[in-house]
């Protein structure tokens, strides 16, 4: 899939929204309080990019994603519930600009 550099900031924007609704790590980003937006975007990035690159991104790449980040999966943080919802949801970003 190409596109452009505006698609693909527009994606990696969209996957740091998804991590800061489920916010595995309780930084609360973008919150009065909280961390900065941006807290999650490092992680937001390969993840995008698995987006963007494939079409789509199973759990096994966010967890590895995740390990590499903070040692340990998403889906030991998370629940295996709430990573495959995230799954889906991120696979939602890319999926229905693919339909005809």
């Amino acid at each position: 899939m190409q596109l452009s550099k505006h698609e693909q900031n527009s994606i990696i924007d969209s996957v740091t929204v998804l991590l800061n609704q489920l916010d595995p790590n309780g930084v609360e980003p973008g919150g009065h309080n909280g961390a900065p937006w941006d807290e999650y975007v490092s992680e937001a990035q390969p993840m995008a990019s698995l987006l963007i690159n494939n079409g789509s991104v199973t759990t096994d790449q966010i967890d590895a994603i995740w390990q590499k980040w903070f040692s340990e999966p998403l889906i030991v943080i998370v629940g295996a519930t709430r990573a495959k919802q995230f799954t889906a949801s991120l696979n939602s970003l890319i999926e229905p600009a693919q339909q005809p």
